[in-house]
Formats: C-alpha cells, structure tokens, sequence
C-alpha cells in the first residue's frame, strides 16, 4: 500500500494519504514522518492534505485492529490521536482538502486543520460510531465538541449522518465546498491570509485555543508510554 507523500510547491506543502486513508503503523509512521518532514522545512508556509481518488481518509484500519489484543488496539488509537494533536499545534496553517470520503479520524483529521474544503459531488464527512456500537474516547470526544458547531453535535454524533459538502458547510463543518477541478486552488486561497505569521506565535497560539482537547491526547500518551 502507498504511504503518504508530500511535495512542495511554491508556499504550499502537499501531503498526500495512502490510497483510501486506512491507518494501520505502517500508514500512521509514514503520516508522521510526512508532518514532522514538512514542518522542518523552513520554505513551507502552510500544509494542505488531501487523499486519492474518491477517498480523503477512512479512518481506523479495522483489517488491523480486528488482528490486534485490546490493549494494543487501544494504544495504536491514543497514537493516531498524538498526530491529531500535532495538527492542532502545527506552527504553520493546515487545510484539509477533502477530496473524498473522510470517515472516522479522516474526519478528525479534517476537524484538527485550521481550513476545510470538500469537493461538490463527492464524498461524505462522517463519524460512524453510533452504528458501530461505540462510543468515543475522551480526546476524540474533546475534539468533537470543541470543532463541531453545537447545533450539528446531534446530526455528527447521535445520528452518524454522512454529509456531502453542501450539507457540510451549512452546519459550520467547511469552510467552503468547490468542484473537484479547483479544490487544491481553494485550498491555496483559504490558507493565503495565516501565510507569513511566526511560526512560534502560530504553534503557540493553536496550542492555547485548543488546551482542552490537547490536555486530553496529551494525558492518553503519556499514560500509554507509562506501561
């Protein structure tokens, strides 16, 4: 399975998700290393993440977890959400191109960026775990309440409903929503006016307005770093 990949292009850095965007190690690796490779590039001005074909990211590998022990599904999990925290403190702006489905932690991946964009015609954000029979943990819950404007909360959580762009945007998830042809574009516009800013203000920033939910990811990882 292809990694994630990333280029530059001018200002703008371009990471790619793994076709599908199932995290598993080998994925979930491969995304980290991509983030802290772009961050240690000092000619990036800001990040845009997109996926492939008709999919943004899938979220959780359940090929992988179904083969893991509780605990070690668990711990893969607090990890997926230590990159979730390193989204919210990038010292640089961060935009979710969505350019497909973003179900599970491709739709917090989606919430943790600074800017969203979904194509027109394709692709749902989605949280399914109402169907699955589960209920989220505390730093995935943290991040839920914090991005997700209170009047959609019923309709993301309780509801699982999959919502195309249109819909997306209505409840405050998007930012903007575009044909498939001018995505990365919109993606570019949406970062333009965060371009420039220090970066040790922005990190420092992002960090303050999100405390309570890195409070929670912060707390998961050292615990799982403790057994």
């Amino acid at each position: 399975m292809p990694q994630c990949e990333w280029q530059r292009d001018g200002d703008y850095a371009l990471l790619t998700l793994p076709y599908e965007g199932k995290f598993n190690p080998d994925t979930l690796a491969s995304f980290a290393a991509a983030l802290a490779q772009v961050q240690a590039d000092d000619q990036a001005k800001a990040l845009i993440i997109t996926g492939r074909d008709k999919y943004f990211a899938q979220g959780l590998d359940l090929d992988y977890l179904g083969g893991c022990s509780p605990d070690e599904g668990l711990h893969f999990v607090h990890r997926c959400m230590g990159a979730i925290g390193s989204l919210l403190r990038y010292p640089i702006p961060v935009v979710a191109a969505v350019n497909g489905h973003a179900f599970g932690l491709g739709a917090m991946i989606t919430l943790a960026s600074d800017y969203r964009v979904m194509r027109s015609e394709r692709g749902y954000f989605c949280l399914p775990e109402v169907d699955l029979g589960m209920t989220l943990l505390p730093s995935m819950n943290a991040l839920v309440c914090a991005q997700v404007p209170a009047r959609a909360l019923r309709d993301v959580l309780l509801v699982g409903e999959r919502m195309g762009g249109e819909r997306a945007v209505a409840l405050g998830l998007i930012d903007a929503v575009c044909s498939p042809e001018g995505l990365l574009e919109t993606a570019r516009a949406l970062a333009r006016p965060m371009l420039g800013k220090p970066r040790h203000a922005v990190a420092g920033l992002k960090a303050g307005i999100h405390q309570t939910v890195l409070r929670e990811i912060d707390s998961a990882a050292g615990a799982v770093q403790t057994r």
